[in-house]
């Protein structure tokens, strides 16, 4: 659908992109630099950079379809939940975080609970960076925009990210996260009175979705296992390393509680415009696939240019999570695997620059393999997440959050049998009575985690005054 006249104008945003990555290259003189931008990052870009981060492909794009079946229960479940449960961060968990003397989670699971369950975690951290339904969300937007091999899209979209992430490390990462969250929230959103008229407003929706009434109810749409594991997720930001990162890399921690209590706002406004537009495409487009009808409807509606600023938008919001989680990533292969693993002193930041470099590399070869596994966007966002937290919500929730006694055996139990007991029962999963349908990993994941956390913990000597060190507590 997208003209010359589009495809020039994407172009040259790439190249702008790619000259602001180089611009900022030249500022990376230390590992601090890279990854936390000498701490220096002011309000506006830790808003826009928390935004477009969290948003990415699978915030649109993923969010439309998951609307499309669950409808206005998308929200009110998932939506309203995940943002309600980051006030704690925002006040109290967040600013303790900015002055701690380490910047990684795998730093603060050795702390507390030893070497082996630092690696452990840093392995599963390093897979959960490849952030593959971002990479999932391509596919779609290409075959809408120009009806391309999702595979090729995916390519060049990680090579563009990887650039990014390679030359200007997270103050390149913010800047241009700041772009793309404004090119994203306007193409979403001056396209949705137009499209909301077109399915006749909250009455035509309605009456378009008779038969299936549960669409436009706050909760009835969306099956019980299913709300309970999203409830579930919704706390798997306690454990998301970018949200730490940009919390430490704010210029001062009250910087990073203002700036995530604006995101509160915008994210619950910005969540119901998206979850509509996924009720909106159901109505009119009933038999397509969601996420591509979507980019459809919206191209349909813009002028030659303006369209090209939406596709911008979009695919800025996957490269702005991607960089994002690449930089994580890479810095996690670096200093928190390779370093622990063959070094008994510290690297020097050059090698752990270069070898940073080298991770968000493997983590788009990674993405790329694994990321046309999933049908819908959002089932990706869940496998990943899932794992994620069954591994590590635990045991970072008790470093930060408990005072009492901690020993290495709880982290260590913790970590490696809440991470089984999700392979488990995904690869084998358990029906439930009364048309449940199957239980979700997380909710056998999460008890299990904190079970094995509890006993663990009777093991071996009290280690619990290092956490001074990592949170100021």
């Amino acid at each position: 659908m997208l003209n010359v006249v589009d495809n020039i104008v994407i172009v040259a945003a790439v190249v702008i992109i790619v000259a602001i990555g180089a611009y900022f290259s030249k500022a990376v003189t230390d590992m601090e630099s890279y990854y936390l931008a000498n701490r220096s990052l002011p309000w506006s870009l830790v808003v826009g950079t928390l935004m477009a981060s969290w948003y990415g492909g699978t915030g649109v794009v993923g969010t439309i379809g998951y609307a499309s079946v669950f409808g206005l229960a998308s929200w009110f479940i998932w939506s309203f939940g995940a943002h309600a449960v980051r006030f704690p961060l925002a006040l109290w968990v967040g600013p303790r975080i900015h002055i701690r003397a380490d910047v990684t989670i795998p730093d603060m699971i050795q702390a507390h609970y030893g070497k082996f369950a630092a690696v452990f975690c840093s392995c599963l951290l390093f897979f959960y960076c490849t952030s593959i339904a971002e990479i999932t969300a391509t596919g779609y937007i290409g075959i809408a925009a120009w009806n391309a091999n999702r595979f090729l899209i995916g390519l060049i979209v990680v090579v563009i990210t990887l650039l990014l992430t390679v030359l200007g490390g997270l103050m390149g990462v913010a800047v241009t996260d700041m772009i793309f969250f404004f090119l994203m929230v306007f193409s979403v959103c001056v396209v949705f009175p137009q499209i909301f008229s077109d399915a006749g407003g909250m009455q035509g929706i309605r009456t378009a979705l008779a038969s299936k009434p549960e669409l436009v109810h706050p909760i009835a749409g969306m099956p019980f296992t299913k709300a309970a594991m999203l409830l579930g997720l919704c706390l798997n930001v306690y454990a998301d390393p970018s949200f730490y990162q940009r919390f430490s890399a704010s210029n001062s921690a009250r910087t990073g509680r203002r700036a995530m209590l604006t995101c509160f706002v915008i994210w619950l406004g910005f969540d119901l415009v998206a979850i509509m537009c996924g009720v909106i495409t159901r109505v009119l487009h009933p038999d397509a696939i969601p996420e591509v009808a979507y980019v459809h409807m919206v191209l349909s509606k813009l002028p030659q240019g303006v369209r090209a600023l939406f596709i911008i938008g979009l695919f800025g919001a996957v490269i702005s999570t991607l960089d994002s989680y690449y930089l994580i990533g890479g810095t996690t292969l670096a200093k928190d695997i390779y370093g622990r693993i063959f070094f008994r002193k510290d690297v020097d930041d050059k090698k752990l620059i270069t070898l940073s470099r080298i991770g968000a590399l493997l983590l788009g070869g990674m993405g790329l393999t694994l990321a046309f596994r999933f049908k819908m966007v959002f089932d990706a966002v869940v496998f990943l997440s899932s794992l994620w937290m069954s591994t590590a919500f635990v045991p970072v929730l008790m470093a930060i959050m408990y005072k009492g006694k901690k020993t290495v055996w709880s982290g260590r139990c913790s970590l490696v049998l809440g991470c089984l007991t999700f392979i488990v029962i995904r690869q084998h999963p358990i029906p439930l009575p009364g048309g449940l349908g199957t239980l979700e990993p997380l909710l056998a994941a999460i008890p299990v985690s904190f079970l094995a956390w509890f006993v663990g913990n009777r093991f071996g000597t009290d280690i619990s005054d290092r956490r001074n060190i990592i949170i100021g507590g």
